[in-house]
């Protein structure tokens, strides 16, 4: 059953297609419409991460450390940004192996979701074909997000938070 607040929504965005119909943007108006029908919503947000929009991505960590992260840092999109424009500049890289996840730590892990501007994510890619020979491996993105994320807040090892 939906909540009110989400009654309201669905009912201020008709009121919104009206409105688009009455300023004679009908194009506009079914837009509007398109999205709160039937499956509307998964469309849109297929469109947002297909298109120019800001794609998730999922940074594989013990769930220790991604509290670690989330408590230190007001924004971690924005840090995630800064941390990818460190790379792509030459001014970052993740240290040797810091991309192998330590395995049988016996630790819960859990993914650190982020959305990445589409464009930063494409010049990231840009960056790591030709960082790659430098570096002597591929890093992934989400690699290179904890790397950083970790260094700027000096967390410490996953271990070493799980005995405190």
């Amino acid at each position: 059953m939906p909540s009110k607040k989400d009654t309201e929504l669905v009912t201020n965005l008709r009121a919104a297609s009206k409105r688009l119909v009455d300023a004679g943007a009908p194009e506009l108006a079914a837009a509007v419409e398109e999205v709160i029908a039937p499956g509307g919503w998964s469309r849109l947000r297929r469109a947002t991460e297909d298109g120019a929009g800001s794609p998730n991505v999922p940074i594989h960590m013990p769930l220790v450390t991604r509290t670690a992260i989330q408590n230190a840092s007001s924004s971690v999109p924005k840090d995630v940004a800064e941390g990818l424009e460190a790379f792509i500049a030459g001014t970052f890289s993740p240290a040797a192996g810091a991309h192998r996840a330590r395995r049988n730590t016996g630790l819960e892990t859990g993914n650190l979701n982020v959305r990445v501007d589409a464009d930063l994510k494409a010049r990231f890619l840009e960056a790591v074909d030709t960082r790659e020979s430098e570096l002597g491996y591929r890093p992934a993105l989400s690699h290179v997000a904890k790397a950083w994320l970790i260094e700027k807040y000096d967390i410490a090892p996953a271990e070493k938070l799980a005995e405190a």
